[in-house]
């Protein structure tokens, strides 16, 4: 698995933002190999959005894709965000 982190500081309001992200689900359903995002608020001008891939090759193949996404505030943006990325190593999910 694969992981490219960003943290994403804008001058919107960041629950308006993640509602428009979140009603994106076909574009995400269409991201081959994504598993799962998360967006974390951090205050109403910054927040992190965790997705996780498949594979790094799967996170490139839609680059173009999640670019597409963060188009729709790109506006927004105070400052390009700041990515962290690299191999999901361990992960604890927990059976219900």
């Amino acid at each position: 698995m694969y992981s490219r982190v960003g943290n994403i500081k804008h001058n919107g309001n960041t629950e308006e933002i993640i509602e428009k992200l979140r009603s994106q689900k076909a574009k995400y359903d269409a991201m081959e190999g994504l598993q799962t995002v998360i967006y974390i608020k951090i205050s109403d001008r910054e927040f992190l959005g965790i997705p996780v891939w498949e594979s790094k090759e799967a996170f490139q193949n839609a680059e173009s894709q999640v670019q597409e996404l963060m188009s729709m505030f790109k506006d927004k943006m105070d400052s390009p965000p700041e990515f962290k990325e690299g191999e999901v190593v361990w992960q604890y999910l927990k059976e219900s």
